[in-house]
């Protein structure tokens, strides 16, 4: 564990946390091509549509496999806890895609190259991803409880 401004994370989990989205990377993207190029959704809206189903397609995927593997060792909610903690997971990759679209912009400003900019932002949602997983959507399994005073 390591713990800095009262802020502690089981640092085993990491190398779980990002086999898992390494191939969520790849779930998003047999998705979408399974849905392209197989269920024929090739023009502009289908393709778009296409691209949601995928993305929550990976997230999906991503919530089971942390949820069963990575963060295993939680109890288990069931029932209306567990579509809370589904819903939390979701609310936190959307912080990160604010996050990213937000820093993005501003490192665009300085002129880094684009791939570089990208990378950067992909680290930083990784980050704010996990935190927020470990601290939140998992913390108790699947809702943020205040200790009290």
């Amino acid at each position: 564990m390591v713990s800095k401004m009262g802020l502690t994370l089981k640092i085993h989990r990491i190398p779980k946390f990002v086999l898992v989205g390494i191939t969520g990377a790849v779930v998003n993207l047999g998705a979408m091509w399974l849905l392209v190029e197989v269920f024929g959704l090739s023009d502009y809206f289908f393709k778009n549509l296409a691209n949601i189903v995928s993305m929550e397609t990976s997230i999906f995927y991503a919530f089971v496999f942390n949820r069963l593997w990575t963060w295993g060792d939680i109890p288990r909610k069931r029932g209306k806890k567990l579509i809370l903690q589904f819903v939390l997971f979701n609310f936190s990759v959307l912080a990160s895609v604010v996050v990213r679209i937000l820093l993005f912009a501003l490192i665009e400003l300085i002129g880094l190259h684009y791939l570089i900019n990208v990378t950067i932002g992909i680290g930083a949602g990784a980050i704010i991803n996990f935190v927020f997983y470990d601290k939140i959507v998992f913390k108790g399994g699947g809702y943020y409880e205040p200790k009290s005073l």
